[in-house]
């Protein structure tokens, strides 16, 4: 009752905030109203009244919209978006929504409620930048991602109803402080991480007791943060031309458009990775990761309670209000980082390598080491072919970003200003403003902040800085995998890449039997001939 009442005055709240401002004074619907909405999530909602402050101090915009009014409105209600758009013109006064998972949902297209922004922002001009287009300046994977998919094919060029407002990477943290008090490499591969977990067992006591630092991950019953990594390792090992074919129901191998898919080898090694991580008989995974909240699980990682906690780019700012009461508490805070993502370890065996000598390769394309390693495949795979598909793997990144959406709907009074507002996000300054705000999360722009404000890098956490290194490497650059709803096969057709995609409660689970070949041949018995035919038809593809 306490839950339900408390989500009735958030929507009382929320709706009130956005006809209200000031002291009860109600803001008109114009065209020089923005009435902006935010979702109050891991990134809170600040970042977002500092640009709309910084918005209304440009010139540019001091000359475009002379009696600019803005209305910002936020809460945490995942549903609060939706049911907004769903209300539509009739009484949907919002200009300018950032949520979640908007793709998920008919709004983009012609006949849907989504403005388009193709050419008022994609094709625009940076606002002060010069020539330099938006969508050049943003980052690719994330414009494939938000491409409109148009099954019926009536669309002549490429489409976009949504943006991306933020980065949002994930992956392994790591407390370097531990790692380094038990003389412990950052692993490169995921063997290097299952020989780091045996370390840490066998050299702390009793590593099952809570009280001691003797787990290797921790994480809160919320989150499903695990099966995220599933993509990163499967695109690693297929590479990322055969992870988007998987998608696009294309067989590389028969060439044809079929159940074939279910074949690629990489959801099997990715499995077998979780299946030899997450064992519970091996006291890796911290039990009582199912009866913390995130909160509560996020305080044992920085209190030195395990080595490594599936996370995002969000942390410090989610943990910023706890981390000095730890420091109290403590007497210090650990050094928390982002690991690059090790490597799948099977990678090496289908290039014909040892563990080695794929870490090896990886030290070489990250820049570690200057010296091309020696090696000799024993699939007789030539050496550059063998680096540059490390190099592949070592790129791919899993972001919640792509699903962090930004839209218009095309009936706001306030669309024109709401358009300029989107633009003015690609510009350095507000770059610059967004990483302030937030403590190092950084929008999805080409914006180096080590190059451009040294200083505000400087300042930032050892894990953003981890974190920004990754992004901004002069090594490769990095490419974030598309969310799945881009493609018209998962979105339209149901397609998912196995029939149970949350991993860490299958493979964690105290007596769990499930094998990673379990899970691939049920996926395969769920797609027989004819559901493949009617997903690929409801897709707008022909078989």
């Amino acid at each position: 009752m306490k839950k339900w009442l408390s989500c009735v005055l958030a929507l009382c709240c929320a709706f009130s905030a956005a006809v209200l401002s000031g002291c009860g004074k109600k803001v008109p619907d114009t065209e020089e109203t923005l009435e902006v909405y935010v979702l109050d999530a891991g990134y809170g909602v600040n970042w977002c009244d500092d640009l709309l402050e910084l918005f209304k101090q440009q010139e540019w915009v001091k000359e475009k919209y002379p009696n600019l009014q803005v209305v910002f409105t936020h809460n945490n209600v995942r549903s609060y978006g939706s049911s907004r758009l769903e209300a539509g013109s009739r009484s949907n006064t919002i200009d300018l929504l950032f949520d979640i998972d908007l793709n998920k949902y008919n709004y983009a297209g012609p006949t849907g409620d989504f403005e388009d922004l193709t050419d008022s922002v994609y094709n625009s001009t940076v606002p002060g930048e010069g020539d330099v287009k938006w969508i050049d300046k943003s980052t690719d994977s994330y414009d494939k991602s938000n491409l409109y998919a148009d099954v019926t094919g009536t669309l002549e060029g490429d489409h976009y109803y949504m943006t991306s407002w933020v980065d949002g990477m994930v992956g392994f943290l790591y407390n370097e402080t531990l790692l380094n008090n038990l003389n412990i490499e950052v692993p490169r591969t995921t063997d290097q991480l299952l020989k780091a977990c045996e370390t840490i067992k066998s050299t702390v006591n009793n590593p099952l007791n809570t009280t001691e630092n003797g787990y290797c991950f921790i994480q809160g019953k919320e989150n499903t943060y695990w099966d995220y990594l599933h993509d990163i390792w499967w695109a690693q090992y297929e590479g990322i031309e055969n992870y988007r074919n998987f998608w696009n129901g294309y067989d590389a191998a028969t060439h044809t458009r079929s159940t074939k898919i279910f074949d690629q080898r990489g959801k099997l090694e990715t499995l077998k990775v979780y299946e030899s991580l997450l064992d519970y008989n091996k006291g890796y995974y911290n039990p009582s990761s199912s009866t913390y909240n995130f909160i509560q699980a996020q305080t044992l990682f920085l209190q030195g309670k395990a080595a490594f906690c599936v996370n995002g780019d969000w942390f410090d700012n989610e943990m910023r209000p706890y981390a000095e009461q730890i420091k109290k508490e403590n007497g210090r805070i650990d050094t928390i980082k982002m690991m690059r993502m090790p490597i799948v370890s099977a990678l090496g065996e289908k290039l014909g390598i040892t563990d080695d000598e794929l870490s090896a390769i990886v030290d070489y394309v990250d820049g570690t080491t200057a010296q091309e390693p020696e090696f000799t495949s024993t699939k007789s795979i030539a050496k550059n072919k063998v680096i540059n598909a490390v190099r592949e793997a070592r790129t791919v990144i899993y972001s919640l970003g792509p699903n962090h959406n930004a839209a218009i709907p095309k009936y706001a009074n306030g669309k024109k200003v709401a358009i300029d507002f989107l633009r003015f996000m690609a510009t350095d300054v507000a770059n610059e403003q967004f990483i302030k705000t937030t403590n190092g999360v950084t929008l999805p722009f080409d914006y180096d902040v080590k190059t451009k404000n040294p200083t505000l890098y400087e300042s930032l956490s050892p894990l953003q800085k981890s974190r920004l290194d990754y992004f901004a490497s002069d090594k490769y650059e990095t490419y974030t995998l598309p969310s799945t709803l881009s493609f018209p096969l998962a979105k339209y057709g149901g397609l998912k890449a196995n029939v149970n995609e949350y991993y860490l409660s299958v493979f964690a689970a105290k007596g769990n039997t499930t094998t990673a070949q379990n899970i691939i041949d049920a996926t395969k018995q769920a797609w027989t001939d004819s559901k493949w035919r009617t997903a690929c038809n409801n897709a707008g593809l022909n078989v």
